[in-house]
């Protein structure tokens, strides 16, 4: 059975596989993290980069670069529904920015970069484009819960349950948000910069900078409140679009064939 056959016919088959894809490989990244005693950032390298290779590699045997969402927006105006996802990135301009070397920032760059190409691409790109024939809102749902379950995996990294709780909670939020823009405005590579933008500045954060407990867990919860109210936003105004372009048609053919 071909690869597109097998995601039409077991579309959650698909989703699991990739979830376990996801996990596995970011369980042998820490893995070797840990015995060499590398840094967290190595160990978003090792991780992103294989999930990159894999996910362009189902990408180019999919035909789905265009499918996904690689394609130009349709209007400039558009550009207007991306402004939300740039609050996160904004928000961690308040520590400023410390620049060691240009090393330092290369890495950072192409780490970055790698994380969100890779968990945007899988996420709101196979994943979603997966179960989307069988609704858009529970595409969306659905891809959120499981983007908001691979962030689970923080609480074995000795979090506090309470601080990983709220990260599942406000991931969950934002791959919402994400996949209702993903399913509107089908330019994934938007998202990309917003993910990229957002972690990129995050791991520039001068170091020593500690906010105070409730501050931080007023800010998640607050964006994790604006993340699920505008996915709700995006994901009703295609609802009532889709039903306008409904109504069009049924008026059309009733036309044509009071006409005939």
């Amino acid at each position: 059975m071909k690869l597109a056959q097998f995601i039409e016919r077991r579309p959650y088959r698909f989703l699991a596989i990739m979830e376990a894809v996801v996990v596995i490989v970011y369980l042998l990244a820490g893995t070797c993290a840990y015995l060499l005693r590398l840094s967290n950032m190595a160990l978003y390298g090792l991780a992103n980069f294989g999930l990159t290779l894999i996910v362009i590699i189902l990408l180019t045997r999919l035909k789905w670069w265009g499918t996904v969402g690689f394609t130009p927006l349709r209007r400039r105006g558009d550009l207007l529904y991306f402004l939300i996802p740039l609050v996160p990135a904004i928000l961690n301009l308040i520590p400023g920015v410390h620049i060691e070397s240009f090393a330092q920032v290369s890495a950072v760059f192409a780490v970055t970069l790698a994380v969100a190409f890779a968990e945007e691409t899988v996420f709101r790109g196979l994943m979603l484009q997966a179960i989307k024939p069988f609704g858009h809102w529970r595409a969306a749902i659905v891809t959120a819960l499981l983007f908001g379950l691979t962030h689970a995996m923080n609480a074995l990294t000795g979090k506090d349950l309470l601080e990983s709780a709220m990260q599942i909670g406000y991931a969950t939020a934002i791959g919402f948000a994400y996949a209702a823009l993903a399913l509107k405005k089908d330019a994934l590579w938007l998202l990309i910069l917003s993910h990229f933008l957002t972690d990129f500045i995050f791991f520039l954060q001068k170091p020593g900078f500690v906010m105070p407990p409730f501050w931080q867990s007023l800010i998640v919860m607050t964006l994790t409140i604006t993340f699920t109210a505008y996915g709700i936003f995006i994901m009703q105004q295609k609802s009532r679009l889709q039903i306008r372009r409904a109504q069009d048609l049924q008026a059309q053919h009733a036309s044509e064939g009071n006409n005939a």
